[in-house]
């Protein structure tokens, strides 16, 4: 529900005195069809009638689909070391996606008051073959390897490998180490996911430009008649604010994007210290090559407008569209193998578990530090240094305290996202000078707390009640200029809390 027929609306809004001292629909052909006029001018002042007019149903229909088939033969090789045989598996494994997704007709055509979207509908299959094995050389150190070869019916076959090694100096300390390649292949979204309509920022790189300007990006714009009009007829072409706010587009998934690959090596250490408390510290580096996202809009813009003028596309490709006062008034991007991704940082664990008085007491903390955040544009080799940005915080933690005794637990969870900015590098801006933000580029930390308390009916049946957001924590404002700012919502939906405080009462049978 929610959403309005436009058409409808624009017939509604456009009326008449009907001769009686009221309104009437202008349109004769309207009025036969049902037209109620829509008066928008006070409260309760849109009827029942003019709801039921213009009003249509939202309806959105999904669906995912996955067969998976798979066959594993483990066991120990007639092989002997010191710290025994060598473990080993060996398998195979198939498995067969499909995804759907196809949003109601009137959103199809763009005739609601939603973003335009089109329908999704796309498979793959993959078939994988894998073998692994647990070296014990010594009793205190082993070495675990696997290797891995998939074949993907879009993106053709990888093989990946992992080699670990773990030693125990001491039966209360465990060192360990790993090196390894992965890969992600490229999901139904990613490839078929059909084009939705966005209205989110872009930057026109012939914003603000002026007679004496030179340069690749500059002889681009002026190839442009529009634009070079309103230059020699206004001295600059400077956007007004409506222009742009009003570059919309289409956004979508992409059939070439391929697979992104990554070298990942960890060491770390987990510690017994006593009977009840453990700690595990583990550093990590991760290199990604090839990483899939979606390409920015203004990145679009940019590498058309860079080329030589020899080479320039006005249109970029059919990516852009522009009015007849040469302002853009549609961008459009997909996914693509965009970005190189190197991050690092330590995962830091405490666990506590101890019985007091009739019951069990445990405690954790996982706490994570990044310590780099890079990205590196494939094509240009430009870098942003990412970490610290409200999406890669520097520091992230989550804390769990329980009491279970007899039947009931009792839980308390405290999730803490660390302060970040909107943007390191000016991504943002503010439409009174599309300059970017300062002050409010600064977002501070937040800290959630949740409950969870449980009961055992019987040895098979729980009952439990979850209050999550427990104080009704609301999320900072990040609207339409700011950088992670979800149109619609106003803010950072993967950090903070849009719903409040909410509560879930779970029944789990066990059968």
């Amino acid at each position: 529900g929610g959403q309005v027929n436009i058409e409808r609306l624009v017939t509604a809004l456009d009326v008449e005195d009907d001769g009686f001292g009221g309104l009437q629909c202008a349109d004769a052909l309207a009025r036969l069809q049902g037209c109620v006029p829509a008066d928008l001018f006070g409260t309760n002042s849109l009827s029942d009638e003019a709801v039921e007019y213009i009003a249509v149903p939202a309806t959105v229909v999904g669906q995912a689909e996955q067969l998976v088939f798979g066959a594993t033969l483990t066991g120990d090789l007639p092989l002997e070391l010191s710290g025994g045989a060598i473990g080993f598996a060996v398998g195979y494994e198939f498995r067969d996606e499909k995804g759907s997704f196809t949003p109601g007709p009137f959103a199809q055509v763009g005739a609601s008051s939603t973003n335009r979207q089109f329908a999704t509908d796309g498979s793959f299959d993959t078939n994988d073959v894998f073998v692994e094995a647990l070296v014990p050389v010594l009793d205190n150190l082993s070495l675990d390897l696997a290797a891995r070869y998939t074949d993907h019916s879009i993106v053709g076959g990888n093989t990946t490998w992992n080699i670990g090694i773990a030693y125990s100096p001491i039966d209360s300390l465990k060192l360990r180490a790993s090196a390894a390649t992965a890969i992600r292949t490229p999901n139904i979204a990613d490839l078929f996911a059909g084009q939705t309509e966005t209205f989110a920022g872009v930057t026109d790189p012939c914003n603000n430009l002026s007679p004496g300007d030179t340069g690749n990006t500059a002889d681009n714009c002026f190839t442009i008649p529009e634009i070079a009009d309103r230059v020699a007829r206004d001295g600059s072409f400077v956007l007004t604010q409506v222009e742009a706010q009003s570059a919309g587009g289409f956004v979508g998934g992409n059939e070439d994007v391929l697979e992104e690959t990554a070298d990942t090596f960890s060491i770390g250490v987990v510690w017994q210290a006593t009977e009840d408390l453990a700690f595990t510290l583990d550093y990590y580096d991760i290199e990604i090559d090839d990483a899939i996202t979606t390409t920015s809009r203004t990145v679009v813009l940019q590498r058309c407008f860079e080329v030589s003028p020899a080479e320039f596309d006005a249109s970029c490709g059919g990516q852009a569209r522009r009015d007849r006062n040469g302002a853009l008034t549609g961008v459009d991007s997909g996914t693509s193998n965009e970005n190189i991704l190197e991050t690092s940082g330590v995962d830091l664990e405490i666990a506590y578990n101890t019985e007091l008085f009739d019951g069990n007491l445990s405690a954790s903390i996982i706490y994570t530090y990044i310590r780099d955040y890079t990205l590196t544009a494939i094509e240009t080799g430009s870098e942003q240094i990412l970490d610290g940005q409200l999406d890669n915080p520097d520091h992230r933690a989550t804390a769990r305290i329980s009491y279970a005794w007899d039947d009931w637990s009792v839980a308390w969870i405290t999730r803490y996202w660390g302060a970040g900015t909107d943007s390191n590098v000016g991504s943002n801006f503010n439409f009174t000078n599309f300059a970017p933000l300062e002050e409010s580029n600064n977002i501070g930390s937040v800290t959630y707390h949740n409950l969870n308390i449980a009961y055992a009916l019987t040895n098979t049946i729980d009952v439990s009640l979850v209050v999550n957001n427990l104080f009704d924590k609301q999320p900072p404002f990040l609207g339409q200029g700011f950088s992670l700012g979800a149109t619609g919502i106003n803010t950072f939906p993967e950090a903070f809390d849009v719903t409040g405080r909410y509560f879930q009462l779970n029944t789990t049978f066990r059968f």
